[in-house]
Order: C-alpha cells, then structure tokens, then sequence
C-alpha cells in the first residue's frame, strides 16, 4: 500500500474556510482605511489649490483676499483661479461651485471680506462633492454642519480659513485630518 502525500478534501475546504473568515474580518477595515486615506489625500489637495489660488491672484492681479468686501466678492475671487465646472449653486442658502475633480466648495451666505488673520473667512471643502458619506443633502450627519471633533460619520467635508496670505484648515477634525499621518 502506498502512502499518498496530497491533501484530502476535508482539509482543502477547511483551509479555504478559515481563509475566507480572516478576509471577511480585515476587509471592511482595509476599505475604511482606504476610504479615510482618500479623503485625507483629497483634503490636501485641496488646501493647496486654494492656496494656489491666492498665489495666482496676488501674482497676476495683485489682489489678496484682504481686499475682499462682499460675499460675491469672496466667492469669484476663489473661483477666479480654480478649475470651476459648475458654479451658482445655492445649499441650504450658501453659494456653491464644484471644480473638475469634483470637489465641492461651499461659502456661507454670511462670509464676507475682508479675510485677514483678524476675521478669516470660513467655509467647506467636500473633498468628493456628492458622493457620501456627506451629500449636499444630507448634512444633518454633522453636529452643525461643519465636523465636531465627536461626529461618528466618515468625514469627507471639512472646514477651511482663509486669511490674507493662506488658507489653513480649521478645527480639531480638520487639523487632524491635514497634519497626522
């Protein structure tokens, strides 16, 4: 009688099974990571259009938001230098524009110039526009409409100031969000 060396069946599917219990644990975590790692990246990037932004406008039309008086004003000098696709866009009474990579950008209706470091300008920033977690329409998710430190959604939207010669971001969660790896 020979001595076989291969596995049986029953230890293939066992094998297979505790393979397929293992990915079903750490998969969905891989995907929160993920999804987090996006925003955060998105976030960055778009600190760093807006700031470009400024750069462009003090460099090509020697304006900088300090200049600012009304909340049109605030709202085409940031779409001045941005790759804006649709713009005129009214959420829950703020002015809204979406850029090309589909971020949103959202200015409330009671931002007005000039933006210094004395009254920086507020506003958000939904680094995937309508995608979720966060929808134009459904910002009840967050405390107030702007992330709390103790918000329990994923979040995508995300505060900014912007003063005379930068935009930073504003709040714990967005801090956190910009500068922690």
């Amino acid at each position: 009688m020979r001595k076989s060396s291969a596995f049986t069946l029953a230890e293939v599917l066992i094998t297979l099974a505790i393979i397929g219990v293992v990915a079903a644990m750490t998969i969905p975590g891989v995907i929160v990571r993920t999804n987090q790692q996006e925003f955060k990246t998105g976030f960055k990037k778009a600190v760093s259009v807006l700031n470009q932004a400024i750069t462009m406008n003090l460099a090509m039309d020697n304006e900088s938001p300090a200049g600012l008086t009304t909340h049109a004003d605030v709202v085409e000098y940031l779409q001045r230098r941005m790759n804006v696709m649709q713009s005129g866009i009214t959420i829950a009474g703020n002015t809204a524009f979406y850029t090309a990579d589909g971020m949103r950008f959202e200015i409330p209706s009671t931002t007005t110039g000039p933006c210094t470091e004395a009254a920086p300008c507020r506003f958000m920033v939904d680094v995937n526009g309508d995608r979720g977690p966060i929808t134009k329409d459904d910002r009840t998710k967050l405390t107030t409409g702007y992330p709390r430190a103790n918000d329990t959604v994923t979040i995508d939207a995300l505060a900014v100031q912007m003063t005379d010669s930068n935009v930073v971001p504003f709040g714990a969660v967005a801090q956190r969000t910009m500068y922690q790896e």
